[in-house]
Formats: structure tokens, C-alpha cells, sequence
């Protein structure tokens, strides 16, 4: 296997207080909401290129294990090549012996994640969006920051 470009996508904090959370990230960093789901206390804040840069859920607020405590929760890399990368990565990850924590479906199969530890129980996430979620992402960015001219 040929080693496939990768971007981080984003980064995934736990907070205390979401609404603590997203003022600090708008008005201290200069962040815009793109969504927010206050079922799930969680929020997607943008500088402008991505749905979520950086990415906010609230401690607690679900019964997921990696939402029990504060701070880092995970990174995710994003690979070129798609899904058949994805595949490929996964595979790898099983082969290296690599801990992984689950592997998950997100928005109707709009993207799919395998989250993985590194050797010092950091979160990692190999990441793929389709691209009809890449259309959906972007009209959501483009009205969180509306008709922006940078």
C-alpha cells in the first residue's frame, strides 16, 4: 500500500459547559457555529473551510465512554483515495495489532470513522466524508458565515 496523503479534519474537545464552550470559541477565538445539536450537547464550530474544526461535546450528556471526561477526546485524519483507503487503513490497523475502539457510521453513511489508540491511549480517527455530505457541509458553512468576502 502506497501511504495515502492525509489532513486532520478536526479535533473533538469535551466541555464541561457547552454554552461556556461555544461563547469561548466564538467570542475569544473567533469560531462560527455551524451546528449544534442540544439533544446530544454537541457543536460544530468553523473557521470557515470545514464543517467542524473543531468540534465541542458536552461531558456527560451522552452514556458514550469517550464522553465521561474533560478535554481531549480525538483527532481525525482524513485520507485521500475514499473508502477503498479507508478499507485498506483499517486492515492495517488490525495487522499492526493496533487498539481499536470502534468502528462507526455517522449521518445515514454520509461518513464513516474507525477510531483507533495510539500507544499512549490518545484517540485517533481515520476519517471519510461522501460527497454528498461534502455538498451538505458546505451550504451549512457557507450560511453559518453567510456572504463573507475574505
Amino acid at each position: 500500500m502506497n501511504e495515502p496523503k492525509k489532513n486532520i479534519n478536526h479535533m473533538v474537545f469535551n466541555v464541561r459547559n457547552l454554552d461556556e464552550a461555544v461563547r469561548f470559541y466564538t467570542e475569544v477565538v473567533g469560531m462560527k457555529v455551524v451546528m449544534r445539536f442540544d439533544d446530544r450537547k454537541m457543536a460544530f464550530m468553523s473557521f470557515g473551510d470545514k464543517l467542524g474544526d473543531i468540534r465541542l461535546f458536552e461531558t456527560g450528556a451522552t452514556a458514550d465512554a469517550d464522553r465521561q471526561t474533560d478535554g481531549f477526546n480525538h483527532v481525525a485524519f482524513e485520507p485521500d483515495g475514499g473508502l477503498p483507503v479507508l478499507e485498506q487503513l483499517h486492515r492495517r490497523l488490525i495487522e499492526k495489532g493496533a487498539k481499536i475502539d470502534r468502528l462507526e457510521e455517522h449521518a445515514s453513511g454520509g461518513h464513516r470513522s474507525i477510531y483507533f489508540f495510539d500507544p499512549d491511549g490518545n484517540r485517533l480517527e481515520f476519517y471519510w466524508e461522501s460527497a454528498q455530505w461534502r455538498t451538505e457541509s458546505a451550504e451549512k458553512i457557507k450560511v453559518a458565515f453567510g456572504d463573507r468576502k475574505d
